[in-house]
């Protein structure tokens, strides 16, 4: 089965201003998204959809998919994220889709490639995947309960003995297009976690973790 990645953007991001346009080591990211995209083994075409028609040149430059998204699926007060993802599959033929962040830049060709081979494997066994970031610590919920250890026993146990915890960080969704199209959703009912480490799962939500990444980039934490 074809496996499309897709990738969404939109003028007027507001805690990133022009996100999609920021340039890490002199290359904006959604340029670098699309670079790592197309070295990715396994993915036979790539989507970008969005309203900014600006960024058609980037889409001509590497020979993928444009799609020029309505103004209504691009304003988060008109929509919300479920008709969007409906939205954006109606122009997407392969049956598998990976949907990519541009926000999520240290996630790269060799980490797609593992991610869709994993879930190529395990097709009788989960519908989908998702990529976290595991997390080790004594975590407490907003109850003030503990979530992962017990603090009353009498030995203490130190964190790296705790069984770890996975955030989700956006990086990577993969699911059946048959499926998502129908509840626009990234993931299904039987996922499959693809755990990554802190670094290589780096989201940009807000101004300085744009910078954080810059200067991971400049002491060579990562490529």
């Amino acid at each position: 089965m074809k496996i499309a990645a897709v990738i969404v953007s939109r003028k007027g991001s507001k805690r990133i201003l022009h996100k999609s346009k920021k340039k890490i080591n002199k290359i904006s990211i959604i340029e670098r998204k699309i670079a790592q995209l197309k070295k990715t083994k396994l993915v036979n075409e790539i989507y970008l959809g969005t309203n900014d028609l600006s960024l058609k040149r980037l889409a001509n430059k590497y020979k993928i998919k444009f799609v020029k998204r309505e103004e209504k699926y691009c304003d988060e007060t008109k929509t919300n994220a479920t008709e969007m993802v409906k939205n954006m599959l109606q122009f997407v033929n392969e049956e598998i889709i990976l949907w990519a962040h541009v926000t999520s830049p240290f996630v790269d060709q060799k980490i797609y490639y593992n991610a869709i081979k994993k879930f190529k494997k395990s097709i009788k066994k989960f519908d989908s995947l998702f990529s976290a970031t595991a997390i080790q610590g004594h975590y407490w919920d907003y109850k003030t309960k503990p979530i992962n250890h017990n603090p009353f026993e009498k030995k203490h146990i130190v964190k790296s003995k705790l069984k770890p915890l996975f955030s989700q960080n956006g990086g990577i969704f993969i699911r059946y297009k048959k499926d998502m199209i129908k509840d626009g959703r990234f993931i299904g009912n039987k996922p499959m976690i693809f755990s990554m480490n802190e670094i290589d799962g780096w989201d940009l939500d807000d101004p300085w973790q744009l910078e954080v990444a810059r200067l991971l980039v400049k002491f060579n934490y990562v490529k």
